[in-house]
């Protein structure tokens, strides 16, 4: 079955093309997009990338090319069309008229309009901006709700101020050190946290950030946190995530012998997830953009200084002192322990379980960008930074020495960083793009670095793109800082890192009914790693087609292929299970965003089809999704066959009027339909009620309801069981 799959995946693919992100994206809000990732149709960068670009809105008066080429379902054909009009014109006033000169179809219109924003030429007021409060509840919680809210204030002088805070229950108290008792903390408690504030001066090309930001350049092998797929600069950025589960209660293990903390009683125990943001930078940002040196040359300079507070999974330290190499493994170079005091008792017998630990370290940062356009279709760059962790929760002569394991995605043994040059010329309708780096790190059996390269060109005439992106990444590039496109394994930490591969990816509409996509990946390991052996050879292969001629009903089908491993066509051959199917829960595993691990280990098989129904336009839309996998597994019950997942969601959506949008919608899933006690069989089903009373403002009130259907003794314990929960988003501007 393995070989007649991936053979019909390639005649698919040879005929049906491929995306410029990885599918084609149906999203007017927010919830579309959490809902695509949630059915797979995204990945989680993909998913990130765009919430982004929602929240931030592209600016199409100023906007960049690199920005602009971020919005999906735009081509480098279609950005430079954009451009042009706007030099041309000098200002924008209407987004609809890029339909009307034909820069860009009506389709790609719709597709980006919840993206993009157009400033006003002059504000009525001297003050202008934006709110936004979010929170939820479930049912029997017994802890306060967690909180979140964000806000923009423009001012005069050009000035941005910004913040966004949150109101965490289920992160531990920062560690500290006990001569007699190692390293303790004082549990879990209510905590609020100002993950973002910033205040920017801005002037023409000139650009002072002073706060929280990100930075990105070229093909982000280098330097790159933000979350675009084409970044250039400085970016100002309210990014978050909204847990769509409950979280267990439970975050504590108990020493034998020992009383069992309260939060483990009633075992089984689920509560609202708090919302999770990333540590960014934070510190000073500058930039002088475009400073003409003639006729047609001009250059750009960045720069930047961050120390930054950093919160680190507590599984990734090890203590030096009793381990001389973490690679040895053994208990002595497992992750200390971090115990659990109380003021009325010292000695609880609790410690930590799968915590991330907030705050634990902090981190200097410093580097820049600077890049030389001798005209418009060449430009060359060179970037580079270095950084040293410091951890200030642990003194110096203490007896634990904390360091990051090499499983981390911080490399240990003290500071690193990484220097590149890159490259861009624009010839025709080609897009050539490369970046060259070299990492530098003083970790344990490293040889203080590696080398990296990644080369994407892309043909781009109109209303097709063709892309190939070649790179290679030694097992020596060590960059936590490094951001490119990769394959979705990791190896000790690190996504690109012992990667030698292409991918070649088309989307167009050879005629204007349909829009075709598809994505061939292949990439082999250079060296023998935690990935796998030596020249282990993987393939991804992905093919979409979507009906677009008609207004009122728009299907779709894909076919996605994922082999972890060429040579081996037996299964149960995974390295190590895939992390929906790891037996704890890992909480807030990941040291942020971009240190989450994704677990590309088992093959799998994924047929999807799509139908949009719009009878009455706005009024009424129906939208029907079904997917049917077939995945490696290495549960017992999965020896002798492949294990089948089936999810199938309903949505109704209705605009009645201006002021009120409703929406509804509801999932089966199914996961291992011939094994109900192994693992989940769940009907989740919300409805949503949004008022909009004036421009700029949306109240919107969500009651979701998740009914557990599978037999699992997990399942069986579980408390709240059905769950209700709901949620309250409150936005204006001004």
């Amino acid at each position: 079955m393995r070989s007649l799959l991936v053979v019909a995946s390639s005649l698919i693919a040879s005929s049906a093309l491929g995306a410029i992100y990885e599918t084609a994206v149906n999203a007017e809000d927010e919830e579309d997009i959490f809902a695509m990732y949630q059915r797979g149709d995204l990945s989680q960068d993909t998913a990130d990338t765009l919430l982004e670009l929602m929240r931030e809105g592209v600016d199409l008066n100023t906007a960049t090319r690199e920005r602009l080429y971020d919005l999906p379902g735009l081509t480098y054909a279609d950005v430079d069309r954009i451009l042009l009009y706007r030099e041309q014109k000098g200002r924008i006033d209407d987004a609809t008229e890029l339909v009307g000169i034909e820069a860009i179809t009506p389709e790609q219109f719709v597709g980006i309009a919840p993206y993009i924003r157009i400033e006003a030429e002059r504000a009525r007021l001297p003050v202008s901006g934006k709110l936004r409060l979010v929170t939820q509840y479930t049912l029997q919680d017994n802890l306060a709700p967690p909180l979140f809210a964000t806000g923009r204030v423009k001012l005069p002088l050009d000035l941005t101020a910004g913040f966004m805070a949150t109101g965490s229950r289920l992160d531990p108290v920062t560690p500290r050190y006990d001569p007699a008792l190692g390293l303790v903390s004082e549990g879990y408690r209510y905590r609020p946290d100002a993950p973002r504030f910033f205040l920017q001066w801005q002037n023409a090309n000139r650009r002072v950030v002073v706060g929280t930001y990100t930075l990105g350049f070229a093909e982000r092998l280098v330097l790159d946190n933000t979350r675009r797929v084409t970044p250039r600069g400085i970016y100002l950025t309210d990014d978050y995530r909204r847990a769509q589960d409950l979280a267990s209660r439970c975050r504590v293990s108990t020493d034998t012998g020992s009383e069992r903390s309260p939060e483990c009683e009633p075992s089984g125990q689920y509560v609202t997830a708090d919302y999770q943001t990333r540590d960014v930078f934070r510190g000073v940002a500058a930039s002088l953009e475009n400073l003409e040196l003639g006729d047609q040359a001009s250059m750009s300079m960045y720069g930047f200084l961050s120390y930054q507070s950093r919160g680190v999974y507590q599984y990734d330290l090890y203590d030096r002192l009793r381990c001389p190499d973490p690679r040895m493994g053994g208990d002595d170079c497992g992750a200390p322990r971090f115990s659990i005091v109380t003021p009325t008792d010292p000695n609880t017998g609790w410690r930590l379980r799968y915590a991330t630990l907030p705050t634990f370290f902090d981190e200097l940062a410093g580097g820049g960008h600077v890049d030389f356009k001798p005209n418009y279709r060449l430009r060359f760059g060179v970037t580079g930074y270095g950084a040293a962790p410091f951890f200030n929760t642990v003194p110096p002569g203490s007896s634990i020495q904390v360091d990051f394991q090499d499983t981390s995605r911080y490399p240990n043994g003290g500071a690193y960083g990484a220097i590149g040059v890159d490259a861009q010329a624009v010839i025709s309708d080609f897009n050539l793009h490369l970046e060259v780096a070299r990492s530098f790190d003083r970790a344990i059996g490293n040889a203080g670095g590696g080398f990296a390269a990644i080369q994407r060109t892309t043909w781009a005439p109109k209303n097709h793109e063709l892309e190939l992106v070649l790179r290679y990444y030694d097992n020596r590039y060590l960059n936590p800082y490094a951001r490119p496109f990769s394959g979705p394994d990791e190896d000790a930490g690190q996504r690109a890192r012992n990667e030698l591969g292409a991918r070649l990816r088309y989307f167009g509409k050879p005629s204007k009914d349909w829009q075709l996509r598809a994505t061939a990946d292949f990439w082999a390991l250079p060296f023998a790693g935690r990935s796998g052996p030596a020249g282990t050879a993987n393939l991804i292969l992905l093919s979409r087609v979507d009906f677009t001629g008609w207004k009122f009903f728009k299907p779709g089908v894909w076919f996605r292929v994922s082999d972890r491993n060429l040579a081996q066509s037996e299964r149960g051959s995974c390295t190590q299970a895939d992390i929906a199917n790891i037996a704890f829960e890992p909480l807030n595993a990941p040291d942020d965003f971009d240190g989450e691990v994704t677990f590309f280990t088992c093959d799998n098989y994924r047929l999807a089809q799509r139908a949009e129904v719009k009878p009455f336009g706005k009024a009424l839309v129906f939208v029907e999704q079904a997917a049917w996998t077939w995945r490696d597994d290495l549960n017992s019950a999965y020896r002798e066959k492949l294990r089948e997942d089936l999810q199938i969601w309903g949505e109704v959506r209705s605009q009645p009027v201006d002021w009120l949008q409703l929406r509804a919608r509801t999932r089966y899933l199914n996961q291992g339909i011939d094994s109900p006690t192994t693992y989940e069989e769940s009907l989740w089903t919300f409805a949503e009620a949004a008022w909009l009373p004036f421009k700029g403002t949306k109240v919107a009130l969500r009651y979701d309801l998740y009914i557990w259907l599978d037999r699992r003794s997990s399942t069986l314990r579980r408390q709240p069981s059905p769950e209700h929960r709901f949620l309250l988003d409150v936005r204006t501007s001004f």
